[in-house]
């Protein structure tokens, strides 16, 4: 699986503005869910806070991977819907290495489906983990500087 095939550039956000760990997720739950018909900003934001709560989603080095599933309208089918934010500064994520995030990607997941998004969890986790190309997305001040970063990404099968 590419990366190209579970985001687009429509889906990255450069210098996302936030103070907390709910700010951040009750704006990216607004950006995904605003161009759905019938998707609720609350419930997705509902649901992250509920997965939150379960237990933190950073994965470690400044990264965050917040995800759930939920009820999708029939009009959307089985993709997840996916977004990538580079913070304009690090925040507090209450993660298990205590280094804020500044680097989320987000999955958000039809409840109906399968193992799907764990296979994408699995390419965003592999992505991301890799530390020079983390540091290169720190260093973006564009949508298309981060895209090229993505879609040129090489990642192996290991995790």
């Amino acid at each position: 699986m590419k990366i190209n095939t579970i985001i687009s550039p429509d889906d990255i956000i450069v210098g996302l503005k936030a103070n907390s760990k709910k700010q951040v997720l009750q704006e990216m739950a607004a950006r995904v869910t605003a161009p759905v018909d019938g998707l609720e900003t609350r419930l997705v934001f509902d649901h992250l806070m509920e997965r939150e709560r379960l237990g933190c989603t950073s994965i470690g080095g400044g990264i965050a991977i917040p995800h759930t599933r939920c009820a999708f309208p029939e009009n959307i089918g089985n993709k997840p819907l996916t977004q990538l934010a580079i913070l304009n500064k690090p925040i507090d994520f209450q993660s298990n290495d205590d280094h804020p995030v500044d680097i989320v990607f987000m999955l958000i997941a039809p409840d109906h489906i399968g193992g799907e998004h764990l296979t994408a969890l699995a390419l965003a986790s592999r992505l991301l983990r890799d530390d020079d190309r983390a540091a290169h997305l720190r260093g973006c001040d564009s949508v298309e500087a981060v895209w090229s970063i993505l879609n040129n990404a090489e990642i192996s099968d290991a995790a």
